[in-house]
């Protein structure tokens, strides 16, 4: 989705099918990714999904509509798609997830000095 909109895309939309999961906690879960993918990229998020949830996030991540699991259901709803700014996510995507990595990494090794004993 990062990709789509660092492209110009001003909504972001899934469509999905969640069947397979049957009534379990992941169509929840699948659901919530779609509220991160609409904050990391500040831009709404509609969900179409056969058994699972199906929705209508704004680009702060507020969940505006969403159905039940296995519930035939048609929701509609106005949404405002994006100004059009990119944000450092949809820009540099992971990156900041791999500088702690590396930080992590780094600290790790210096901890790992500093206990040697010196001779």
């Amino acid at each position: 989705m990062r990709q789509f909109a660092a492209r110009g895309a001003r909504v972001l939309t899934t469509i999905t099918n969640d069947a397979w999961f049957g009534r379990t906690a992941a169509p929840y879960q699948h659901f919530s990714m779609a509220v991160f993918r609409a904050v990391e990229n500040r831009m709404p998020v509609v969900r179409a999904a056969n058994t699972g949830i199906s929705g209508f996030i704004d680009a702060q991540g507020r969940i505006h509509a969403a159905s039940e699991i296995f519930t035939e259901a048609v929701l509609t709803r106005d949404i405002l798609p994006s100004d059009g700014r990119i944000t450092f996510y949809t820009r540099y995507g992971d990156l900041f997830a791999w500088l702690c990595v590396l930080a992590s990494i780094l600290f790790l090794l210096l901890a790992g000095e500093a206990k040697q004993p010196r001779s």
